[in-house]
């Protein structure tokens, strides 16, 4: 990440992105714009400026397609047998052919580039402004000694627009096209608009219509819009494919009628604002408040109430054909992208998250009757816009791992522990009921009492066994750790709606016996139900450390403590957190265990390795969880609400976050917090009781816990 020049939460950069095709590693250095459905790169480039666009619903691959191995459920108990029997190499060889056919999902793709070539080459000055408080992208430059040129750049959301204007105290010249990379149908002209269309899937369309309007000339050659002598020109873009609307033409028509820039500019600042602005997060440290504020633009940009949840580049994407198709990965990486809406005070802008859920449990339980013969509902470790869920790819430490359900509902009882909505808790209690039945019908007794999986997985690690590399296990302990917290949540929800009263008896004996977190002869968190020795020393997930974040199963057991720090100490060591992600991940975990100093360096290196000079996360190549995974950690350091005690700075460093004021952080129970700090010390708290009902307060600072009553609607300073 760059040095970084924050005026009023206007960040400057220096530089633009290099815009040579040939130049792939350039995106990163881009600026992200977006209003949930569409999405933008902006290269920033003075003479040959370029924006890669993205649309949320463009995937490649048909729809319902039946991917599962319909021999798995005869094999299935056999494959138990052979693990329950330690004939490991049997059973390897047997999972080789229960994979799906065919084995991938569907891929999300980059929907096409605009490109602006401005005639006159001679520029200085230049800046590039992420404007934070507003929602805005800014191109800043002087032509010719006195000609000031300023390019403004953003989505709206309330007008479903991509606008781009470009302003100038003297008139200039400049063209525009619209290209995709590969494969597109054709680029017409109607009315002066630019239309690229593509048709896909067999059934699909994605259209893509630009509308300029002009104080000069323009000229229509081939494919191209010129303008001339143009001292204030706006081009208006639409992305749509027929995923949202069957007449996709007549909506984008729509879309650029009686179009009046200010007073789109206006909605969309005041719609965006409203968002990002219910949140003021501002500290000493620079980069910090950077990385924390940036995050919440992206979901803000990414995420909204009828768009699709953020994949692995959110709608960022520059490739036909993404790393890892640019997929919902769901054993990390798609619930690390919300692990901090809540804190940020977004709650709305997780509920495309919870609208693929739906589409999730609706083919996890076909997957569970097919192919286990049981109730319930699971999915596997990866799914796309339909929901599919079965069995990903051909990949022995991953494509098996049945918990991505399970993980992922356990953002309902989150949900409603930040806003205390029975209404929405009402609406999505079967899905986690559902998940909790699977497993309730799969899981087996093993040797010593323990309900377990097998087989299982440890994502995407492998073991050495008898001097042999193994991926399948009976049981591993990111299993009962997940399914503790799954259980727990369908108690809990259960209760409060007053339902399912002989299910929670269920779920209480299976909690019972569920293996408990083991610690192995070297001191660490054992990461299968044996002690097995990883093969891969420093690998990127740490899965059997679930339980000490993003759950909090740990707490205070000093000895599980202990184990977790030589846990995530020898990770370290041989190379774990070289990942974006993994390195955010790491962060939490610190900041979990109030190790402040080592969360802080932690987070430096994020910085000076897995960002781009824009603050994009690196994987690399830009993957955008580690933006929200960091995002996260940083909360941490200075809020810890995930037990019955608020903590205020359970981690904070002894340097570098030395003062701060942040204001609307929301805490379970829908509680508002305000806080200020100098010199490591509290200067002024308040807590507000944004719902219906009093609540004890156990606030913990430092070693003192004061215990009171917050009235409803009621504030308390401090």
């Amino acid at each position: 990440m760059d040095k970084l020049t924050n005026i009023d939460n206007k960040y400057y950069f220096d530089f633009y992105a290099d815009t040579n095709k040939n130049n792939k590693e350039s995106f990163n250095d881009a600026l992200p714009i977006g209003n949930g459905t569409m999405g933008a790169m902006v290269y920033g480039h003075p003479t040959k400026e370029k924006l890669i666009l993205n649309e949320d619903s463009l995937w490649l691959g048909n729809k319902n397609r039946k991917r599962y191995n319909k021999d798995f459920i005869k094999y299935y108990p056999i494959l138990q047998k052979l693990m329950q029997e330690d004939k490991l190499d049997e059973a390897h060889e047997l999972a080789k052919f229960l994979f799906s056919s065919p084995k991938g999902e569907c891929i999300y793709t980059v929907a096409g580039e605009l490109r602006i070539n401005f005639y006159n080459q001679n520029y200085k000055e230049y800046q590039r402004i992420l404007d934070l408080d507003n929602g805005l992208v800014k191109v800043n430059y002087v032509l010719d000694d006195n000609n000031h040129i300023e390019r403004t750049y953003f989505a709206s959301h309330p007008n479903n627009l991509i606008v781009i204007n470009i302003k100038s105290d003297y008139p200039i010249n400049f063209s525009i096209e619209l290209d995709r990379e590969k494969i597109f149908d054709s680029i017409e002209i109607e009315n002066n608009d630019l239309i690229l269309s593509y048709k896909y899937n067999n059934d699909d369309t994605l259209l893509i219509r630009t509308n300029v309007k002009t104080d000069g000339q323009m000229n229509i050659i081939g494919d191209n819009i010129i303008i001339s002598n143009s001292s204030n020109s706006t081009i208006y873009l639409v992305l749509r494919t027929t995923f949202y609307n069957k007449d996709i033409y007549e909506w984008c028509r729509d879309k650029l009628t009686n179009l009046d820039y200010n007073t789109i500019l206006e909605k969309h600042i005041s719609d965006y604002s409203s968002l990002f602005n219910r949140q003021i997060f501002k500290t000493n440290n620079n980069e910090i408040n950077y990385l924390y504020n940036f995050s919440r633009y992206l979901m803000i940009s990414g995420s909204r109430i009828n768009s699709q949840p953020l994949n692995l580049q959110g709608i960022w994407n520059q490739d036909i054909f993404p790393k890892w198709d640019s997929k919902y990965t769901i054993n990390i990486n798609l619930e690390m992208n919300y692990w901090n809406v809540f804190k940020s005070n977004l709650a709305e802008c997780s509920i495309p998250y919870f609208d693929l859920l739906k589409r999730i449990h609706k083919n996890g339980t076909i997957l569970a009757k097919e192919m286990f013969g049981v109730e319930g509902f699971l999915a596997f470790h990866n799914s796309d816009i339909y929901g599919d869920v079965a069995p990903q790819d051909k990949y022995m430490p991953a494509t098996l791992w049945m918990l991505g359900g399970a993980w992922l509902s356990l953002l309902i009882y989150e949900y409603y522990e930040y806003t205390l909505d029975l209404e929405f808790l009402k609406e999505y209690e079967y899905i986690i009921n559902d998940a909790c039945l699977f497993f309730e019908n799969i899981l087996i007794e093993n040797e010593n009492h323990e309900l377990i999986i097998s087989p299982s997985l440890s994502p995407e690690n492998s073991y050495i066994k008898d001097n042999k590399v193994y991926n399948l296990s009976n049981g591993a302990q990111m299993d009962s750790q997940i399914l503790r917290d799954l259980f727990i949540a369908a108690i809990n929800i259960n209760k409060e709606l007053k339902i399912k009263n002989k299910e929670n008896l269920r779920y209480q004996l299976i909690l019972e016996k569920l293996p408990k977190i083991k610690i192995g002869s070297d001191g660490r968190i054992m990461e299968w139900n044996q002690e097995y020795q990883e093969y891969e020393l420093g690998h990127r997930h740490i899965s059997h450390l679930y339980a000490l974040f993003p759950s909090n199963q740990i707490k205070d057991n000093k000895e599980l403590i202990n184990a977790s720090i030589l846990t995530l100490n020898k990770r370290l060591k041989y190379g774990g957190g070289h990942t974006g992600w993994s390195k955010a991940w790491i962060t939490a975990m610190f900041a979990r265990l109030k190790m402040g100093n080592e969360a802080l360096k932690s987070i430096n290196e994020f910085i000076a390795n897995s960002t781009s000079k824009t603050g994009l996360d690196l994987h690399p190549p830009f993957q955008i969880d580690g933006n929200f995974g960091i995002a996260r950690a940083i909360s941490e350091l200075i809020i810890n609400d995930d037990s019955k005690t608020i903590e205020i700075h359970p981690a904070l460093p002894d340097e570098g976050l030395e003062s701060g004021i942040i204001k609307g952080f929301l805490l379970k129970g829908n509680i508002i917090m305000n806080l200020e700090w100098d010199n490591n010390k509290i200067k002024y708290i308040e807590l507000k009781n944004n719902s219906n009902k009093s609540k004890l307060i156990n606030l913990k600072y430092k070693n003192s816990i004061n215990k009171f009553i917050l009235e409803n609607e009621k504030i308390i300073h401090f």
